[in-house]
């Protein structure tokens, strides 16, 4: 039996027991469709599991992971290009960062800090993410790795083959932040 086998009913959309006195959480506040982030990254997260699941039992657990990935990391690179185009220069990269992490749909879905700023190096600290949370609630943390977290390595590449990323920690795997450091290496 698949380890993603929780997802025989649908989750539920409610804030039982919690205090609706003061403002709702970012993951509350609504996106166009009239749900909330949380709402509309759980249905997303179940779809995904759901298809995870499949592939695991015909192929197995390892192969799933691989071939998910494989086309996550590969779809990441298309929008990349296409959305984002080539960077000429690492100012460049960063400005678009710093505005693409600020835009509703980064902003409402990770809580994060620059941490260091220099010429040649970006790092970030996420504290929070929607898609950690999600995906630990449903136990799949190494889809949500697979899916969410190594293809952060192919982005910057994306962009330009001198951006590099490093990463030792990933909320994801369970620790207190994701540490993206960007860096242009000639």
């Amino acid at each position: 039996m698949s380890e993603w086998s929780f997802i025989q009913s649908r989750p539920k959309y409610v804030c039982e027991g919690k205090n609706m006195s003061k403002a709702p959480h970012k993951f509350q506040e609504k996106v166009q469709s009239g749900m909330t982030y949380e709402q509309h990254f759980r249905d997303r997260c179940h779809e995904m599991v759901c298809l995870a699941g499949e592939l695991e039992r015909v192929l197995g657990r390892k192969k799933a992971l691989e071939i998910m990935g494989k086309a996550r990391e590969r779809f990441i690179v298309e929008v990349t290009r296409t959305e984002r185009g080539p960077v000429k220069s690492f100012e460049d990269f960063k400005a678009g960062e710093k505005t693409e992490n600020a835009s509703p749909c980064f902003s409402n879905t990770l809580t994060l800090t620059y941490a260091e700023e220099t010429p040649n190096k970006l790092t970030l600290h996420v504290t929070e993410c929607l898609w950690a949370k999600v995906f630990k609630e449903m136990n799949a943390t190494d889809l949500g790795y697979v899916l969410f977290c190594q293809p952060d390595f192919a982005y910057p590449q994306a962009c330009n083959p001198h951006i590099k990323m490093r990463r030792t920690k990933t909320l994801m795997q369970g620790d207190s932040y994701c540490d993206h450091t960007f860096y242009w290496k000639e």
